[in-house]
């Protein structure tokens, strides 16, 4: 993995701990490569009747302790590399506090301001649509970020379970 594909600070920490703990390739790369990684456009009508394409991204960094949980941030900038590196830093908290959890980190290009709550609802099943084989709650918990309004995260756990129960 490129170094400057996770957050430079972090790989440095990491590349610290490996060499005090005499870690090899192998278990390098388990702490710095993700397991998976989702980048996908879906199209959404917005109120006017206007069709826009909103991009997503879902990063399951490490399983390795058990299903993967992150959240999912909604912003203007959100990149993939952004999302990968705080996916890599929820693998870690999760370790350092001893959780049975992976780390993940989900992530939708929006400037959530700018949109209605009908829009953001969309927005938010078209998420859910893409990345419901993953985020069930055997795979990944994902907690909605970004915005405020919790019956948006409501939804998003609603609508994944009911695509594992049907």
């Amino acid at each position: 993995m490129e170094k400057d594909n996770v957050c430079i600070d972090c790989y440095n920490q990491v590349d610290k701990v490996a060499k005090i703990l005499k870690l090899g390739q192998a278990e390098i790369d388990i702490l710095t490569i993700p397991k998976r990684i989702f980048t996908f456009s879906y199209p959404v009508r917005l109120d006017s009747g206007d069709i826009r394409y909103f991009t997503g991204y879902r990063v399951q960094f490490n399983d390795a302790r058990g299903p993967t949980k992150g959240g999912i941030r909604f912003h203007p900038e959100v990149n993939l590399e952004e999302i990968k590196t705080l996916a890599f830093l929820m693998t870690l908290k999760c370790a350092v506090v001893n959780l049975p959890y992976g780390g993940a980190k989900g992530g939708i290009t929006i400037n959530p301001g700018k949109f209605s709550e009908a829009e953001i609802e969309r927005i938010s099943r078209g998420y859910i649509r893409e990345t419901y084989n993953f985020i069930g709650r055997l795979h990944c918990w994902a907690r909605r970020q970004g915005i405020s309004q919790p019956q948006w995260a409501a939804l998003m756990c609603f609508r994944s379970l009911q695509t594992l129960l049907t």
